[in-house]
């Protein structure tokens, strides 16, 4: 049952006033439950790829077309919807929220990850110190 508008904005800042008073607690609660998320959605996935493997196998066995289409389209779409979960996870862990639960923009693609781009930044600095 959804919650009412007046239930919601009721909500909207009870959590903004967590945010406010403990940013702390509230990311780690937050972090928690994307965890939480992403772990059932990867088993999810696991279990979509081996119940279209299954079927792909007993399509093919039996001669059935239609089974062994549908196993396989059933395996892409678990395989794909794996990959956006953890494309999901890797830019929630390299965007952290701020304290009003707004994300932060992101850095530019020159700085994001890669351990060449890295080592750059870090030599950088140290010719920047001296």
């Amino acid at each position: 049952m959804p919650l009412s508008d007046h239930e919601q904005r009721l909500l909207d800042e009870i959590e903004q006033a967590l945010y406010a008073e403990d940013p702390k607690f509230a990311a780690s609660v937050r972090s928690a439950r994307r965890r939480s998320r992403t772990r059932r959605s990867v088993v999810l996935c696991i279990l979509g790829t081996i119940v279209g493997l299954g079927l792909v196998l007993v399509g093919l066995i039996s001669q059935i077309i239609a089974l062994s289409v549908v196993g396989f389209v059933l395996v892409v779409g678990s395989a794909g919807y794996a990959v956006q979960v953890i494309r999901g996870r890797d830019r929630s862990s390299a965007t952290p929220d701020d304290a009003s639960g707004a994300a932060q923009p992101r850095q530019s693609p020159q700085r994001q990850g890669g351990l060449r781009n890295r080592m750059e930044d870090r030599l950088r600095k140290r010719f920047d110190e001296n």
